[in-house]
């Protein structure tokens, strides 16, 4: 069992070494597909008029002992365009429509975490290309405040006819994050044909990401997989492949976040933006130990370094099971995963 692990993803920009953030959704991985003219789309699946799923922005720092922090206030961006907002209701015009979104007010013990509700189709306001939704959050720590930004991408493609997707979606209200010692939270498989769910013949397994392989979780073969805190170091990944009639028909992942354990790894990117935009440049990740509520190394340790695309394929699969005090993703993997790369750090012990 490692101590530590973290995970993100490469072109998220963050103060290196003092926050960790990320942007959960409580449906799962959004996307929209949609048959027609993009100014005047049909078919569009799925509906967030009917799924309206919420955007929350999750902040970590490794200067504070309980592990999470609230933001004294956030901006919320789509394509890059600032959201405005009356009464909590977005007032852009986008695509010639306005309402697309809400604003989620942090409102301690009822919703833990700033919010973004998404309540129209994205297709018009985007022109049929895919978007991001962009959150900038305000720290302030005495008399000085820090800015934290995470990106989602929310791919939109013209249909390709009965395609069908799976996603893991929040079976509770804590957005995949486990807030308190002996805790847990529930992920949800849901299986999309178009804008239908399918239910009839399906079968599911269930996988955690140990020792940088995916190991099949025994006896889990439902719909719901209950994750505790025993089963993350700090951050864990597991993976569903759902089946109907015994064919594969799709999977996905998820990322959950132990916010109560007591380690936490300052992954010290180089460059400290995560981006990489042509040939040849590469992220370079130099991480240490730390205990949560301190900057400084922990202990002498070496780490396991996994990258992947958003199907959970490894694309370093000849350095993923050897530990070493860097690891670098380069452009090819880039090209390779077709856009974001995500990674896990783990602590060799």
């Amino acid at each position: 069992m490692s101590i530590a692990s973290k995970v993100g993803q490469v072109t998220f920009s963050q103060k290196s070494g003092v926050y960790m953030a990320a942007i959960l959704c409580d449906k799962g991985d959004l996307y929209q597909e949609y048959d027609g003219d993009s100014s005047a789309p049909t078919n569009i699946a799925p509906d967030f008029t009917t799924l309206k799923p919420t955007l929350s922005f999750l902040l970590t720092s490794s200067r504070v002992a309980e592990g999470i922090v609230v933001p004294s206030s956030i901006k919320w961006y789509f394509n890059d365009v600032l959201i405005n907002f009356t009464s909590n209701v977005s007032t852009n015009t986008f695509g010639g429509e306005t309402g697309h979104f809400k604003f989620v007010p942090y409102a301690a013990g009822t919703t833990n975490y700033y919010g973004l509700q998404v309540v129209k189709n994205l297709v018009k306001a985007s022109a049929g290309a895919s978007c991001t939704i962009k959150g900038v959050a305000t720290v302030t720590v005495g008399n000085v405040s820090d800015e934290i930004q995470w990106v989602y991408p929310i791919p939109i493609t013209k249909g390709v006819g009965n395609q069908k997707v799976v996603t893991i979606m929040a079976g509770d209200d804590k957005y995949f994050a486990i807030r308190e010692k002996r805790g847990s939270v529930i992920l949800s498989a849901v299986a999309r044909l178009g804008a239908s769910e399918l239910t009839a013949g399906l079968s599911y397994k269930w996988y955690r990401m140990i020792n940088n392989a995916w190991n099949l979780i025994s006896g889990q073969t439902g719909k719901n997989l209950t994750v505790t805190d025993s089963m993350v170091d700090t951050t864990g990944i597991f993976k569903v492949e759902v089946y109907q009639d015994s064919t594969l028909i799709g999977l996905d992942t998820q990322t959950v976040i132990d916010l109560s354990d007591p380690y936490d790894i300052i992954t010290n990117p180089t460059p400290e933006d995560e981006t990489i935009s042509k040939a040849g440049d590469t992220v370079v990740y130099r991480p240490i130990l730390v205990k949560r509520g301190e900057t400084t190394k922990a202990k002498d340790m070496t780490f396991y370094f996994v990258f992947m695309d958003s199907a959970g394929v490894i694309l370093n699969p000849s350095t993923a099971n050897t530990p070493s005090a860097s690891g670098t993703c380069t452009y090819e993997m880039c090209q390779q995963a077709g856009g974001n790369v995500a990674w896990t750090i783990t602590t060799k012990d």
